[in-house]
């Protein structure tokens, strides 16, 4: 993967073995602009996100908290992972039928000091309730092998065609909809600080959660939670949010 960090230096011109001595180091670090003397970059590499992924899964990634989004029940084990706009677009997991709590990892930037706090969710993930048993987590893949991936800045986890019902009982206005939802989930917050909200079906028979995250990036890789006899019991999104203090 074209790292973000590399990017970076392929914009402003290092040279490769400035972005490997970069890299080496492993440790944010100021480098010169090579056009111009006046200007310094304050860099870094790229953090390793197979840790990262393990730390917020543990409850122990910097800077960050955990919160509940609520609850999904997934009685018939299709588990639906999808754009909110575009419900087509996503990824149905076969999953053990029941209810599913989606956790979130909120991981934070900046402080409030010097008023560049900043919150965004860095992971998601919906487990079956009273299953602490976690034996892996692992890239979701297809038949083919080829691993599973969201496109979506909103994503909805919700049952199979949960989504679709959802959205039809509002024509023509079910993304606005959706965002009064997170509004009213939060409604003390700033609007940037809603991260989250849940809708039930008109006859409430079934539920969605949308997760308002992801930046700098269209697709999001998907992860199996999987119980010691290989059953998936949850789905994991890595949103790649680098929050490391610099």
């Amino acid at each position: 993967m074209w790292s973000h960090f590399r990017a970076v230096a392929a914009r402003i011109g290092l040279s490769l073995e400035e972005v490997e001595a970069v890299e080496r180091g492993g440790v944010p670090t100021l480098v010169q602009d090579p056009l111009n003397s006046q200007i310094r970059y304050h860099v870094r590499p790229d953090p390793d996100w197979t840790e990262r992924l393990g730390e917020a899964w543990e409850g122990t990634l910097v800077n960050s908290r955990r919160e509940s989004a609520g609850i999904l029940p997934i009685p018939d084990g299709r588990m639906r992972i999808a754009q909110v706009s575009s419900p087509e677009r996503g990824v149905t997991a076969l999953v053990v039928p029941g209810e599913y709590e989606v956790t979130l990892t909120i991981a934070h930037e900046g402080s409030e000091e010097t008023y560049d706090y900043a919150e965004y969710v860095s992971h998601a993930f919906a487990l079956l309730r009273g299953r602490e048993d976690v034996a892996l987590i692992e890239p979701m893949t297809a038949e083919d092998g080829t691993e599973l991936a969201v496109d979506a800045t909103s994503t909805a986890f919700a049952g199979e065609g949960v989504l679709e019902r959802i959205a039809a009982s509002y024509p023509g206005g079910w993304i606005k909809t959706m965002y009064d939802l997170i509004r009213s989930a939060a409604p003390e917050a700033e609007v940037s600080d809603r991260k989250s909200a849940r809708a039930v079906t008109d006859d409430g028979s079934g539920a969605l959660i949308v997760v308002n995250a992801g930046r700098d990036r269209e697709d999001y890789p998907l992860f199996r939670i999987a119980d010691p006899d290989g059953n998936t019991i949850g789905v994991l999104i890595d949103y790649f949010v680098d929050n490391r203090p610099h």
